[in-house]
């Protein structure tokens, strides 16, 4: 009975996929499930509240549903939570509290459903299969820990959860699963930011992107940093620019283990190369206005795009180009921004 009930978890959570054109959602450049905006077109109202123990809650009253979400967990958690309250909502379950979504195969099977049902929404494997088509990987490559940390941003789930959601659909074994869950999250992102010291602290997550992340939105937190691989044509006498980034409140700085700067006589503009290998990397780094302001405001979808010129010719044709958009993933406290935008829309209405 409990094998049926975790099989119609996952029967439903594909229709509700297909019910709410969550492909299109994808093909328009998005790279995730969002539990949150699933949950607004479905009529169930998302709160994102501190609360001292709970992760979350599903009230159900009548023909009016609900979900609550404890604010305080990291991201993917609290995306992972979402889901799960969610799950209960699609599943005709009623009213419940939830001190943890990590659930035993001895645990109650409505729990079981809820879970198999959040891991089927936030990874199935038609969604998997798209992000590493579109970077390049392979299941071969999911042996690096590296790589399973960036997939799991890219799902918008907790490094664990990619883990043994890639377990689940049998991308990698369970005994892979533990040895990659033998490296830290804190170590990939020091990694990725070419950092050696264990000590240093990185509130937010690491982006790498590359030229295929072209055309993508990302959702990231606000505390997030990017880096940027770049091939390096530096010995054809081709560099990258990236003066449009500024406007966007963003500049480019190379990592000086790797790259050489040109000296910039005009701050308004930056321009970037080196020499001795294929692609080089640098961070994108926020430019934070004398109000405090800047780069990763809430709701904001900004433009990142930058080209490769050749500065020694008089033609002004640019040869690589890579541009995608950031989306701030808001997860402040109160309703969530898509019932916050929906109600705002109902009363411009009625208006």
């Amino acid at each position: 009975m409990r094998r049926d009930g975790v099989l119609k978890a996952v029967r439903r959570a594909a229709e509700v996929l297909e019910e709410f054109s969550i492909r299109a959602r994808i093909k328009e450049g998005y790279t995730r499930v969002d539990p949150a905006q699933l949950a607004c077109a479905a009529d169930v109202t998302v709160m994102f509240r501190p609360l001292d123990k709970l992760l979350g809650g599903f009230l159900r009253e009548s023909d009016q549903a609900g979900i609550i979400v404890n604010i305080l967990r990291p991201r993917g958690l609290v995306h992972m939570t979402c889901a799960h309250e969610l799950g209960h909502f699609f599943l005709g379950h009623e009213s419940t509290t939830d001190e943890t979504v990590n659930i035993g195969t001895n645990s109650d099977p409505i729990e079981q459903q809820a879970n198999q049902f959040a891991y089927s929404i936030l990874a199935p494997r038609w969604l998997v299969v798209a992000n590493m088509n579109l970077k390049g990987w392979t299941k071969s490559h999911l042996g690096d820990p590296s790589i399973v940390y960036q997939l799991s941003l890219r799902l918008g789930m907790s490094f664990e959860a990619m883990v043994w959601s890639l377990a689940r659909l049998q991308f990698v074994s369970q005994s892979s699963a533990q040895q990659i869950l033998a490296n830290k999250p804190k170590a990939l992102k020091l990694n990725a930011l070419k950092n050696q010291d264990e000590f240093s602290r990185v509130p937010g997550d690491v982006w790498v992107l590359d030229i295929h992340d072209k055309d993508r939105i990302i959702e990231p937190a606000p505390t997030d940093r990017f880096v940027v691989d770049l091939p390096n044509h530096a010995s054809a006498g081709h560099l990258w620019t990236v003066d449009e980034l500024r406007c966007e409140g963003f500049t480019l700085e190379p990592f000086v283990q790797e790259a050489r700067t040109v000296t910039r006589k005009d701050r308004s503009s930056i321009v970037v190369g080196g020499r001795g290998s294929d692609t080089l990397r640098y961070e994108l780094v926020p430019v934070v206005d004398a109000d405090g302001s800047g780069a990763g405001e809430a709701h904001r979808r900004t433009l990142i795009a930058m080209h490769e010129t050749a500065p020694w010719s008089s033609s002004s044709e640019s040869y690589e180009a890579l541009s995608f958009s950031a989306e701030v993933d808001d997860l402040n406290e109160g309703l969530s921004r898509y019932e916050r935008i929906q109600r705002l829309q109902r009363v411009r209405g009625l208006g």
